[in-house]
């Protein structure tokens, strides 16, 4: 059935908004609204039926839509999904899925913001909340966001990140950042000698308060290079994978280019950085053990369908003996983009400095190359450019649950 213009009541926070939700099931409308009473207002609230997506397609590009869908008939819910992808002025939550990796991938893939494996009042809030934020946003200028991930660890992916975002500041008139998302055995702090009095991780735990005085508290500064850095080790602390996202909502609103440092152990949290990243720089060494990690990475991150955003950097590349660059291709799947010689001692020397590469030396060329990729010339005044789109939040609260059951 479909009510147009239901109003609900006054609440603390006033939206001027359609709620539309989506299931055969006269009780989930019933269920949904009760929840975000008193939560939020919307202008006006539909109840569609899987047949009625037309009613959505119509919404004007100025008015904004969180659509909420019942999951409960998959093959008549997921053309009702697809309707919102690609659309700015809708959000969609997902509830009763994420049952399976590939019915997560396939939601991802539509563009779905938020899943919800399962229907609480509290969890619709929420996810609520987060889609009016992130209609809220979807007008303004956003960062470029780009994630180094490594093969595996020890391929030199927190020096190559660290050194291309150094590099990238000095030619940008505006402050870029770095995230170190290693939160158990992150390196860039050490790297720049940034011994700050707050790490990535005192940002994480107040995710959800930070404001514009708290932000300036907590980051390290290097000339135009702001640094959310690794902290000292604590295996005990659980961080939620909500707040890492809070985050980088937070950062991508006040930089024209925030890179993220992960750890590559492809947890919630780094699947929904890199599904939000514009370019994914997997880092690797040309050695066997490396390249085999690298190869299954490449199948997860196609699985994902980000491999046309994903840029090959193959590190300490000796000069005799190494693959040829078709080779390596091959055994990945994936475009090698750049190759950097080896030259520990070079890196060795920047680490005890706590200086950056630099200079005309091979190494340092190649370096130079991927900070020009990341903040080319045109951050060299205050970005103009259109306005785009809020990059997808999607919510992995279900992918645990998926990965338990593989």
């Amino acid at each position: 059935m479909i009510a147009s213009g239901v109003p609900m009541r006054i609440s603390v926070r006033e939206e001027n908004m359609i709620l539309a939700t989506v299931s055969s099931d006269a009780a989930f409308h019933r269920d949904v609204r009760a929840a975000l009473d008193r939560a939020l207002r919307f202008e006006t609230v539909w109840e569609l039926g899987y047949d009625d997506a037309a009613r959505l397609r119509g919404v004007e590009a100025g008015r904004k839509c969180i659509v909420i869908v019942d999951f409960a008939e998959p093959a008549r819910a997921m053309p009702v999904v697809r309707v919102g992808n690609g659309r700015a002025q809708l959000a969609t939550i997902v509830v009763g899925a994420g049952g399976s990796r590939e019915e997560l991938l396939e939601l991802m893939q539509a563009g779905v913001r938020d899943v919800l494996p399962h229907f609480t009042c509290r969890e619709i809030k929420q996810a609520a909340d987060r889609a009016a934020a992130n209609l809220d946003s979807a007008g303004e200028l956003l960062a470029d966001l780009y994630a180094f991930v490594p093969a595996k660890p020890g391929c030199g992916a927190t020096t190559v990140a660290t050194n291309a975002m150094a590099v990238a500041a000095r030619q940008a008139a505006q402050p870029i950042l770095l995230l170190d998302f290693d939160v158990r055995l992150g390196m860039t702090t050490f790297l720049l000698k940034a011994e700050a009095t707050h790490t990535v991780v005192d940002a994480l735990l107040r995710a959800r308060e930070l404001d514009q005085e708290l932000w300036t508290s907590l980051v390290s500064r290097n000339g135009n290079l702001h640094l959310l850095g690794s902290g000292p080790v604590d295996y005990s602390r659980m961080i939620e994978a909500a707040q890492f996202a809070a985050l980088l909502d937070f950062a991508v609103l006040r930089y024209p280019v925030v890179a993220v440092d992960l750890p590559g152990t492809m947890e919630d949290y780094e699947c929904d950085a890199l599904v939000r990243a514009k370019r994914v720089f997997l880092v690797s060494t040309p050695d066997i053990g490396a390249l085999h990690v690298a190869r299954r990475k490449s199948v997860w991150l196609h699985d994902l369908h980000l491999d046309g955003k994903v840029s090959v950097v193959v590190n300490c590349v000796e000069r005799r003996g190494s693959m040829s660059i078709a080779d390596l291709e091959r055994i990945l799947q994936l475009p090698v983009r750049y190759v950097l010689p080896a030259s520990g001692g070079e890196i060795a020397r920047a680490v005890g400095k706590g200086t950056v590469l630099d200079g005309s030396s091979p190494l340092a060329k190649q370096i130079a190359r991927i900070a020009n990729d990341i903040a080319p010339a045109r951050f060299a005044a205050v970005r103009p450019g259109p306005v785009r789109r809020f990059a997808e939040y999607f919510s992995m609260s279900a992918v645990r649950d998926a990965q338990a059951q593989r």
